[in-house]
């Protein structure tokens, strides 16, 4: 008898061994730790080589704000040149980062890099927006607030 209550607290116990395991979250791949280095290209653009000037205040907005770090960087690329980087700037306990983008005109696709110093990583947004100088800083609807993890997950 006493055989029969041992097997039955130690199935009992493997099976709430067994159902903790299935029970814990997995950190999605994208927010592990990575390799990338503090980009050393993301340079500030010489200005006045461009006739035209598209300035936007970007926020992040997914799971990487938690992330967020000063030592952080924001970058905008149009045709894989660096057009405008920015370290975050802090207003009232809000975190953005304010972008000045160059170009001298016509339809370009403007290309968002984000650099998480905490976990040593660079996403991108190859298609974030179409250049408009004419565009509002902080967007139609309220602060751009790009999805950097949207693909991933």
């Amino acid at each position: 008898m006493k055989l029969k209550y041992l097997l039955l607290a130690l199935t009992s116990l493997a099976l709430f061994a067994c159902s903790s395991d299935d029970d814990t979250e997995t950190t999605p791949a994208y927010l592990l730790q990575g390799t990338d280095a503090r980009p050393t290209s993301w340079i500030k653009p010489d200005y006045s080589l461009y006739e035209l000037t598209m300035s936007v205040q970007v926020q992040l907005g997914d799971t990487l704000a938690k992330y967020q770090t000063d030592q952080d960087l924001m970058c905008a690329t149009i045709g894989g040149e660096v057009r405008a980087v920015t370290e975050p700037k802090v207003t009232m306990s809000e975190i953005y980062y304010p972008l000045t983008i160059a170009e001298n005109g016509g339809k370009k696709t403007v290309a968002l890099h984000y650099y998480c110093d905490s976990l040593h990583r660079i996403y991108t947004i190859e298609n974030w927006a179409n250049f408009d100088p004419s565009a509002p800083p902080i967007g139609e609807d309220g602060i751009y607030r790009p999805k950097f993890t949207a693909s991933m997950q």
